[in-house]
């Protein structure tokens, strides 16, 4: 693993090269002379809006032929593999993410590098893991070094690039975790310093907390910070949402979002690229001459609201960027503007220059969109190389970090992933939930109640009755309502004078959400914390009952789970050559068992398989001699060398067994 780190640092940081030189060639072929502020604000209209639709007319059908993953800013998307795909990501998408996210950020794009270069820093850690047969968890090991790679690369930030890794794509770390990504991260960074050199990305005069009256403005910013990044986010997707429905091809989109992002620049050139020229003249405040005045402050706020419409174009309409990049650019105008109010209001000798404020409100933003906060802390740190400001910036970081997930319980990247009805979750316990389907837990639904059913027998149902609810159907069996415990409780003092009165159709309520057999428990666990109820019904896609499921049931199973998995793991760890115990006895007339794979095992996945439902056992871990053991992946297809670790009743496993 260790050895492959290096090789995907190596990737990573020539990756991070490659990218950055085309960048800067679609620059020159774009805008001849280059892409400065200066030299854009003086050409004609028709020059900045040509060059972004171009763009887009190229990154279009590349984008929807070749590698619709290359679409939109690319982290979402590395996010999905390591969590729903075990870590496999095509090898095309390196290729096809650094040509179109090269032509949108050259030719105008309003978008930034990290994005595109996580991707594919991905997409080669991907590929070397799959070269070699990797399983999942060690794929997506291989997948974050490449990630942490490439942020270090790009920024020369390998702190903040390990962190990124650890804190957003793989959302856990150990040391096991953490070994591989230190080592990408340094390859990555010393391959970058050789060629590009060893300094910050933006040189920054020193900046201090000036007096302790500061405190509450950075607290203020910190809050300001938190709802710009929410707005960001959101703008973002309803953009997306908009371009979504306009009803031309997909692949003709990016054209209409370039040329717009262009028509703004007639006016706002600041907009285009990647944005680091306006953001380090306002770091550098005094060196840059920037008036101090209210004018100007309008002016930054301006600005900071264009970059989220024309970052939220540029992707929304289907081209390929990042968005840390705009995160920093919108903080920055954000910091600056809060800075000059602040130093209008205020006495000089109590607040510090716009500059710092600029630079603590980029790392306050993009913790409010990333909803990682150690990341933001760092990366503004390495970026700026700037220690004296490290207080503010930490303490409004985890301020906005902590209002900006109040506002919005998903980040600018896994709200994607929710939008596609995808869950992202980290962990083998996280797993035993998002993996276990409804269909496991659910008990029959037995005897229900009619419309007509009269009073007397509701409540000897009720009153007889195993579980808290008892379901009203049609004579289709298609669920109509619930009758509650509480609800019959709450009328049996009057049950003489209403007995020839009410019926089930008076006493059901309507259930407050229905599951389906094929969702998961992790579903079923937010509906049950969300409506404050123990049991839900299941039924089909006609709504006819199938049977019910109960929150003590899920919890129950997960405390097993979770107790057991790591034992049996354990308990099935072998040294190489070590002979294996075919079957071992446990209590409750159970047996673990390791069952080679052979015959109609071979080559499918086990969630294709569904032993838990064909056969009531459970697999517990997957053995490999040359592998080792790990948790098993239900996506990942199995192959001949690998030995299943199973647990279930006796006859049940023999059963399995005489079918292979």
């Amino acid at each position: 693993m260790l050895v492959l780190a290096v090789v995907v640092g190596v990737a990573g940081g020539y990756g991070a090269i490659l990218f950055r030189y085309l960048i800067s060639l679609v620059n020159h072929l774009a805008f001849p002379g280059g892409i400065g502020l200066d030299r854009l604000a003086a050409l004609p209209w028709y020059w900045l809006v040509l060059p972004p639709a171009l763009g887009g007319l190229l990154v279009g059908p590349l984008i929807y032929f070749f590698a619709s993953e290359a679409k939109g800013h690319g982290v979402p998307e590395v996010m999905e593999a390591c969590t729903g795909r075990g870590g496999r990501i095509r090898p095309r998408v390196a290729l096809v993410k650094i040509m179109v996210s090269a032509v949108t950020i050259g030719s105008g794009g309003s978008a930034g590098r990290e994005g595109p270069i996580v991707q594919i820093g991905s997409a080669v850690g991907s590929s070397a893991g799959q070269l070699f047969g990797f399983n999942s968890e060690r794929m997506k090991i291989l997948v974050a070094t490449g990630t942490a790679a490439g942020i270090a690369a790009t920024f020369n930030a390998p702190i903040a690039g390990v962190l990124f890794a650890v804190e957003i794509i793989l959302g856990r770390g150990s040391v096991k975790t953490f070994s591989p990504l230190v080592v990408g991260a340094v390859v990555a960074t010393v391959i970058a310093r050789y060629h590009l050199g060893n300094f910050p990305a933006f040189q920054v005069a020193p900046h201090d907390l000036v007096s302790a009256w500061e405190l509450p403005l950075y607290v203020l910013l910190g809050a300001l910070a938190a709802v710009a990044g929410v707005a960001f986010t959101k703008g973002l997707y309803a953009v997306e949402d908009f371009f979504n429905a306009i009803p031309i091809p997909d692949y003709l989109k990016a054209i209409l979002g370039g040329g717009l992002v262009g028509i703004m620049a007639i006016w706002l050139p600041q907009v285009m690229g990647v944005g680091y020229e306006h953001i380090g003249r306002v770091l550098t405040w005094k060196k840059s001459g920037l008036p101090l005045d209210m004018n100007f402050l309008g002016f930054l706020l301006l600005l900071g609201g264009a970059k989220i419409v024309a970052t939220s174009t540029t992707i929304g309409s289907g081209g390929s960027g990042g968005i840390f990049a705009p995160s920093l650019f919108i903080g920055a105008s954000l910091g600056g503007a809060f800075g000059v109010f602040a130093n209008l209001l205020l006495p000089a000798g109590l607040v510090a220059s716009p500059g710092a404020y600029a630079l603590v409100a980029m790392g306050a933003l993009v913790a409010a969109t990333t909803h990682a906060p150690l990341t933001a802390i760092l990366i503004v740190f390495e970026l700026t190389d700037q220690h004296t400001i490290i207080l503010p910036l930490m303490l409004a970081c985890i301020l906005s970090h902590f209002i900006a997930t109040r506002l919005s319980s998903e980040s600018i990247y896994t709200l994607k992933l929710v939008r596609r009805g995808a869950r992202f979750t980290a962990g083998a316990e996280a797993e035993i939930m998002s993996g276990t389907p409804v269909s496991a837990l659910t008990h029959k639904p037995g005897r229900t109640l009619q419309p007509d059913t009269p009073l007397d027998d509701i409540i000897e149902r009720v009153l007889t009755g195993e579980h808290h609810q008892q379901y009203v159907t049609d004579r289709h069996g298609r669920l109509l309502g619930v009758v509650t415990v509480d609800t019959v409780t709450g009328i049996i003092r009057d049950e003489k004078s209403l007995r020839h009165l009410l019926v089930a159709t008076d006493l059901m309520q309507p259930t407050p959400e229905c599951a389906s057999p094929d969702d998961t428990l992790d579903t079923c666990i937010s509906v049950f914390s969300h409506h404050h109820v123990d049991e839900l019904p299941v039924v089909d896609s006609n709504q006819r009952l199938i049977g019910w499921i109960s929150q003590a049931d899920a919890i129950a199973l997960y405390n097993r789970e979770v107790l057991r998995r790591d034992a049996v793991v354990r308990f099935s760890e072998g040294a190489p050559g070590e002979k294996y115990e075919e079957r071992v006895k446990l209590t409750a007339g159970e047996v673990k068992s390791e069952i080679r794979v052979s015959g109609m095992l071979l080559g499918k996945s086990l969630k294709q398989l569904d032993l838990r439902a064909r056969f009531g056992v459970v697999v517990y871990a997957v053995h490999n001699r040359r592998r080792g053991s790990r948790f098993p992946d239900p996506a990942e297809p199995l192959v001949r060398g690998d030995t299943l670790v199973v647990v279930g009743p006796e006859d049940r496993v023999a059963k399995l067994r005489a079918l292979i």
